[in-house]
Parts: structure tokens; C-alpha cells; sequence
């Protein structure tokens, strides 16, 4: 996932203006038939919460653009101490629920021990930052549909008994709503845990994820650690006593001018109940080690490619876009274009993905009050030089308009066993 924080713009819009033609003695071919309208699901048991983008929690002093939001009831567990928190991010591109400790108002989790006794903390490394807190134990209950999970990990951020962040958690430090954009973040992409096998390795765990914490006070206090899977953060839908395959994302389409809010659903489950059927979507299978598929774009195939409902813009390598003069971080055209990439997954299907890139300066700055923009677009921001980044990203803007299914590693669905990606 990759959030951004948008600059107040003053700049003009960009209009889109476009003509076409055709030549020759044969006649063109005929149109294809429309795609079927779409259908979003509504709100209500066993497996539809609603879903909104607006302008972000109360706590938020910035700008923000594209961020589906829910709101999830944290308890502590067995007990009715509980806090329903608002304006939590929906991200199908990570695992596991990570709340800010600030929203938890008067409710005050378990902390996770380790064998031995000793309490768990963890970074979470993100595109644009990383997050550091306890790991504890709630019950946690999706109000309006009604699913609960019963004692699970879940990510504390910003406890303010955990004050010390280790000196290998990486990039800025995104502790608070204000430079978190949300009250939390609702993981329900394509792996059951957000670190798996490889932080439950106890010789070759990576630094820099899991911590056991003697003295989580002072400097130095979390020591990197091995965690085995089943204390780890890990997707609550996986949990859920039935619809727990995998999700949909369904918002609906938004003009190239922008919404100032946007109101859809995000549905459990993949083929269990009446409203969550595949239907005529195609399915991409994605690799088991990373959940990637290949996106070839403009003649050039990236390995590495995904959809993902946290970053808050398409991301992706094109030179003959300039980044913009205020939003650094994106694209800015002259005008408003069409681009369309072909996605295939690893059985070889393949599937267009259309998507628009705006001059986002410009449609931000004309449009003050909108919090969801289909045409933003930026360059990839490469985590590290490894082989396995990630380096072509569709996020929420290419979710306006499509229902967009991601299957569970693992989990068996009417269009396989995930993980993957249908829309």
C-alpha cells in the first residue's frame, strides 16, 4: 500500500480533448456489447460492510485522496469493553488489523506474550513509511455485517507504552493519525499472515518485523525476534466462521472532475452467498510466493504487478509523463489520457486493465473538497533494489467503477484456490 498526503493546489483544470478518425474501404469492425452494469451489494449481514471515501478521520490535519474506509469494533477479549473506530483504511494489499493506539479510546488491550513470557511489539514496513507498536489481543467484530474473530493479534500503533522505536525499523516514522492518514488499516489481501514462515523462522527471521520487548520503555528494549504464525498480525476474513475466502471491493465509478464522497461495500467472502458470485469477472492467478501477476505496459512486461486498494494512486514507470510541480510524487500530463495495460496471471490468462492519468496538480487544485480521483497516477516507488519489489501498482483509482475480487492464499473458491485476483 502507499498513501499520499495531498498539497493544496491553486492550479487550473486540464480539460481532455481528444478526435480520432479512420480510413480504408472496409468497414470498421462492430462495437463490443456494453459490460454488464455493475452491481454493489448491500450493506447488511452475513457479509457487507459499507465502505467510504471521504476526507479521512476527524483527527486529520492534511489533505487525503483515495482511501476506502470502514469502521471496525475492537473489545477487549470476553469483555464488553469495546470502541467502534471509524475512517479505517480498506488495504487488499496487506494482512492483518493495525489500529492507531489514539483511537482505542478507554479500551485497553492484552499485550501478546511471547513464549517465555515477554511482550511482542512490530514495524510494519509500508511503501511510504513504516508503523511501530504492541501487538495484543482483541475480539473484533465488523458491526454491520455482523462477523466476529475472537481473541486475534492484532497491531497497536503509537502505544505510548512502547515509545521507543527500534533502530532497524525502517523509513518514516508513521506513528499518529496525522501521518497515517487513517485510524487504522484493515488488511484483507491475498496472505493469511502479514509476515508468514519467514518471521516464524527462529534462525534466519528477518530484523526489522517482529520484536520481543524486555524493556519496551527505553532505548534498545525490543530485540528482534522470531514469532511463530499463529501469534502473528494476520487477515481477520481468514477467521471469519464462513465468507472468509477472500473479499470484493465495489465502489462505483467517479467522474474525472472527482467526488468529494464516495460510499460502496466490501464484501466477505468469494462465491459463498448470492452477492458475491464471480460472475463474468476473469480470474488472475497470482504466484503463492509474493501474490504478484505480470502487467505489460507500453511494450515493457513488469513481473511484479498487483491491484491494490491502499495506494492511493496507480503507480507505475512511464518517462514520458513529468512529475508535477506540487503533488512530487505523481503524474501531470497536459491533458488527461487513456493508457491500458495487459495483466496476466500465472496460468497465462490475460486481461485488460484500462485506466486514465490526469494532470494532478491541476485536477486537485480545481477540485478542493474531493477526496476520490480516478486519474491520479505516479512513478513506483521501489522499497528496495531486490528482485521481488514491487513495480506496477493498480490502487484505488482503479477500483472506481469495478467490483474487484482478492482471493485468500490457501482458501477455495468457485474460481480457485487463491491467491488471485478476479474483476
Amino acid at each position: 500500500m502507499r498513501k499520499l498526503l495531498i498539497l493544496a493546489l491553486t492550479a487550473p483544470l486540464t480539460l481532455l480533448a481528444a478526435c480520432g478518425g479512420s480510413s480504408g474501404s472496409s468497414p470498421p469492425p462492430p462495437p463490443p456489447p456494453p459490460p454488464p452494469a455493475q452491481v454493489i451489494a448491500n450493506p447488511g449481514p452475513p457479509n457487507v460492510e459499507p465502505i467510504t471515501v471521504d476526507a479521512g478521520p476527524a483527527a486529520l490535519t492534511g489533505r487525503v485522496v483515495n482511501i476506502a474506509y470502514v469502521t471496525v469494533r475492537i473489545c477487549r477479549v470476553s469483555t464488553t469493553q469495546c470502541q467502534d473506530v471509524d475512517h479505517v483504511q480498506v488495504d487488499t494489499g496487506s494482512s492483518g488489523l493495525r489500529i492507531l493506539a489514539s483511537a482505542l479510546g478507554s479500551v485497553v488491550l492484552d499485550v501478546e506474550a511471547a513464549p517465555g513470557g515477554l511482550p511482542v511489539a512490530e514495524c510494519m514496513q509500508f511503501a511510504d513509511g513504516s508503523s511501530f507498536g504492541p501487538v495484543a489481543l482483541a475480539d473484533v467484530v465488523m458491526p454491520t455485517s455482523g462477523q466476529v474473530v475472537s481473541g486475534m493479534a492484532v497491531h497497536v500503533i503509537g502505544a505510548t507504552t512502547f515509545p521507543q522505536v527500534p533502530a532497524d525499523c525502517p523509513g518514516q516514522p508513521e506513528n499518529d493519525v496525522a501521518s497515517f492518514g487513517a485510524n487504522g488499516i484493515l488488511g484483507v489481501g491475498p496472505f493469511i499472515q502479514d509476515c508468514g514462515p519467514a518471521c516464524a523462522d527462529a534462525i534466519n527471521f528477518p530484523s526489522g518485523w517482529y520484536y520481543t520487548c524486555p524493556s519496551p520503555t527505553t532505548a534498545g528494549g525490543c530485540v528482534a525476534a522470531a514469532i511463530d504464525t499463529t501469534q502473528q498480525v494476520s487477515n481477520p476474513v481468514v477467521f471469519f466462521n464462513g465468507d472468509n475466502n477472500g473479499v470484493i471491493v465495489e465502489l462505483p465509478a467517479v467522474a474525472d472532475s472527482g467526488a468529494t464522497t464516495v460510499g460502496g461495500s466490501l464484501v466477505f467472502g468469494i462465491g459463498t452467498e448470492t452477492n458475491n458470485g464471480l460472475d463474468a469477472a476473469t480470474v488472475l492467478l497470482a504466484d503463492t510466493g509474493y501474490a504478484y501477476i505480470q502487467a505489460t505496459y507500453k511494450g515493457t512486461t513488469f513481473m511484479n504487478a498487483a491491484i491494490d486498494s491502499g495506494s492511493s494512486a496507480n503507480f507505475f514507470s512511464d518517462s514520458s509523463f513529468s512529475t508535477c510541480t506540487v503533488n512530487t510524487a505523481l503524474y501531470c500530463p497536459g491533458s488527461t489520457v487513456d493508457l491500458t495495460a495487459t495483466l496476466q496471471g500465472v496460468d497465462m490468462t490475460m486481461l485488460a486493465a484500462d485506466f486514465t492519468l490526469a494532470n494532478a496538480d491541476s485536477v486537485l487544485g480545481a477540485n478542493s473538497s474531493a477526496t476520490a480521483m480516478p486519474g491520479l497516477g505516479g512513478p513506483i516507488l521501489v522499497q528496495s533494489p531486490g528482485a521481488h519489489s514491487i513495480q506496477f501498482d493498480l490502487g484505488m483509482p482503479f477500483h472506481f467503477g469495478r467490483n474487484v475480487f482478492t482471493a485468500i492464499e490457501g482458501q477455495a473458491t468457485p474460481g480457485g484456490t487463491g491467491p488471485y485476483y478476479a474483476y
